[in-house]
């Protein structure tokens, strides 16, 4: 299990991961200078859910040359002059891990065509960036925020306890405080054992053929707990693949929220023959030693066609 599950982690990581040079030829020797403090995402929330993002790099193309990757906040030096066509694309860690950096492919690039270059001189940018069209390459396949009157995900029989839906200090909200009000909790007390919720809907037509696919969530957590997929192929199997690492110490009513990228496009491309998939959640508690505390929003399947 060890074994496949590394070589599905190195599959994930290639198929993100493009290289990068932040080297400059030509004889100009003054640089001029692009500064990016922060990057926005700005959707609309009945398509895409809520705006919630954690892009910790920037792309950066000049007339459609990639010239670095850098993380935020960024001073970035441009060996060149006069008006050029800048782009700047959203980078993320995927899978939440730092070796694994990527340009996040379900993003619309933000493009100045005619940005003047002074040499010694600083540009401030602030891109605002929006999701792809939903459409006929780019889908929105499922979103669960726990803002409507019902939650699609439900306990299996093997759960002590199902999500709660909280609101308050606890919960989620958005930077509006327009659309995001409650979160998915879930306690597990000494006396309770497993923990383990799953999509109502089946899956059916998520890309088995090595595109992009990816599970977006918000979450903080007091525990480890695990994402994984049941699928149908003859049977129903049970794949655990990704690790939720706790955001706080154990026994700890967590209050930071993080966010993560989820890569499951390599797990679909392993089952490629399944009839259907299904997410879940699950954790345990095998030691009954106190009160571990999951917080969970903004839960989003996208995938891109080839």
């Amino acid at each position: 299990m060890t074994r496949h599950f590394t070589l599905l982690t190195l599959l994930s990581i290639l198929f993100f991961t493009l290289p990068s040079c932040n080297n400059f030829e030509g004889p100009q020797t003054v640089p001029a200078y692009l500064r990016i403090d922060t990057m926005l995402l700005s959707c609309d929330y009945y398509t895409y859910g809520a705006n919630t993002h954690s892009f910790t790099d920037a792309w950066v193309y000049i007339d459609a040359d990639l010239i670095g990757t850098f993380e935020l906040p960024a001073m970035i030096p441009v060996l060149e002059q006069g008006p050029h066509e800048v782009e700047i694309r959203p980078g993320i860690k995927v899978n939440g891990i730092a070796q694994t950096r990527a340009d996040y492919p379900f993003i619309a690039a933000v493009d100045y065509p005619d940005l003047i270059l002074v040499p010694d001189s600083v540009i401030t940018l602030r891109p605002v960036f929006n999701y792809l069209p939903d459409g006929d390459n780019f889908h929105v396949r499922w979103i669960e925020d726990f803002d409507g009157g019902f939650v699609s995900l439900e306990a299996t029989t093997s759960s002590d306890v199902s999500f709660n839906r909280v609101n308050g200090p606890k919960a989620w909200h958005d930077p509006a405080g327009i659309y995001s009000s409650y979160s998915g909790q879930f306690v597990l007390t000494s006396d309770t054992l497993e923990f383990r919720v799953v999509t109502s809907e089946q899956f059916e037509d998520l890309p088995t053929t090595g595109s992009a696919c990816m599970l977006e969530m918000d979450y903080k957590c007091s525990d480890t707990c695990m994402i994984g997929l049941y699928y149908k192929d003859g049977s129903i199997y049970d794949y655990p693949f990704y690790r939720v690492n706790p955001t706080c110490e154990s026994g700890v009513d967590p209050d930071q929220w993080k966010k993560v990228y989820i890569n499951i496009g390599p797990y679909l491309v392993e089952n490629e023959h399944a009839e259907y998939f299904k997410l879940y959640i699950s954790s345990w508690n095998p030691r009954n030693d106190g009160t571990q505390y999951f917080y969970f929003d903004n839960l989003k399947l996208i995938y891109r066609d080839r």
